[in-house]
């Protein structure tokens, strides 16, 4: 209503002004009196008019707030309910902040944190409520503050329609939430595996080769010695060869010191060597980021087992390249198809890691016609 009576407020101040002007200049008989009596009757004059375009603006917000009213009657498309608003409240900077009472934080549409202007800021906060209870913010232009019955009425009409939203917001929030998490475990998961790597290798492993040596000291010994003692050393230093070799295959298990000491191409030309089926590799050797090499790194390793045990396939071809801000890894084989996720532990685990990247992955297996696993994971 302020901004409504505006127009006739300042033609009013200015026919105050001009009539002082006019008092003064008829007792000082200036020149210029009879002017200023002309211009304070076309000041009169523009009074009606002031007043009529104060109505107008009146209208115009009344209108604005009707079809507010008309437009989130319907189904509201996502992301049109800030522009509905900025258009009813004449503001198009107007950003809307949803309530988050968990947390006690507001979010965009998105779900994204967003920070509310301080108080000394060039923008102001309007508080909307639904039922006594916290729905959003209306973050805008101060100069709405002259018109508090538009925000009052903008933020009843759309009340609903902001409880929704916020609702949808609140989802998003989680949702991003929970996907941090799941890429908090994975990481840890992964530190975990490189921590009992480096403990085996630098720990029981050197142990046992420095047993085993020993043992092949006593092994050479002087033809004097007892027979006995040198069997028995050869049988020990085969027990201990073979629990070296079991150990390097339960740490390589845990996590590859190939893959964080020379990369990906190199760890997966290893993985495709130790496979009775033979591997054909396309892989790009520039460097990744290490959860992307760990992920790919088990992807492959996986399919590659699985088309081994399960597919009998005779060829494998595996491609892994970044283009386009992602990297796409897939693994094909000519196998008797008919794989599935949902199957088995191996693929769905995978599954789990790869979307904890903000990743997909596909698996194609008609019956009689190979599989082919593809997964793609953001990398900008």
């Amino acid at each position: 209503m302020r901004r409504a009576l505006l127009p006739v407020l300042t033609s009013g101040a200015l026919v105050l002004v001009l009539l002082a002007a006019a008092v003064v200049a008829n007792e000082s008989s200036w020149a210029g009196a009879e002017q200023l009596v002309l211009a304070q009757v076309a000041a009169y004059g523009l009074v009606p008019y002031a007043f009529l375009a104060g109505l107008l603006r009146s209208r115009l917000a009344r209108a604005s707030v009707a079809d507010l009213v008309v437009q989130l009657g319907g189904p509201v498309a996502p992301g049109s309910l800030r522009d509905s608003l900025a258009r009813a409240l004449g503001d198009s900077s107007l950003e809307v902040a949803y309530w988050l009472p968990e947390s006690a934080t507001y979010a965009d549409a998105a779900g994204r944190p967003v920070s509310l202007p301080p108080d000394d800021s060039e923008r102001t906060v309007t508080a909307v409520e639904r039922g006594g209870v916290r729905v959003a913010a209306l973050i805008h232009d101060p100069g709405l503050r002259e018109d508090p019955e538009l925000l009052q009425a903008v933020g009843a009409a759309a009340g609903l329609a902001l409880e929704n939203e916020r609702l949808q917001a609140e989802l998003r929030a989680k949702l991003d939430e929970l996907r941090a998490s799941r890429a908090r475990i994975v990481q840890a998961g992964d530190s975990e595996r490189r921590r009992l790597e480096r403990n085996l290798h630098d720990g029981a492993q050197q142990r046992l080769l420095a047993l085993s040596f020993l043992l092949g000291l006593a092994e050479s010994a002087p033809p004097g010695e007892s027979p006995a003692v040198a069997k028995l050393a050869r049988e020990a230093k085969e027990q201990v060869v073979q629990a070296i070799e079991e150990l390097r295959e339960l740490a390589h298990g845990i996590h590859p010191t190939i893959l964080t000491d020379r990369g990906l191409a190199v760890a997966l030309q290893t993985v495709a060597a130790r496979s009775p089926v033979p591997v054909a590799l396309s892989v790009d050797p520039e460097r990744l980021p290490g959860s992307i090499e760990t992920a790919a790194y088990y992807l492959v390793s996986e399919a590659i087992a699985n088309a081994t045990k399960h597919a009998s396939a005779n060829r494998i071809d595996v491609k892994v390249a970044r283009t386009n801000g992602k990297v796409s890894i897939e693994v094909a084989d000519d196998g008797v198809g008919g794989a599935s996720a949902a199957a088995g532990s191996g693929l769905k685990g995978l599954i789990d890691r790869i979307e904890a990247l903000d990743g997909t992955l596909f698996v194609t297996s008609p019956a009689c016609a190979g599989t082919t696993i593809r997964a793609e994971i953001p990398c900008a």
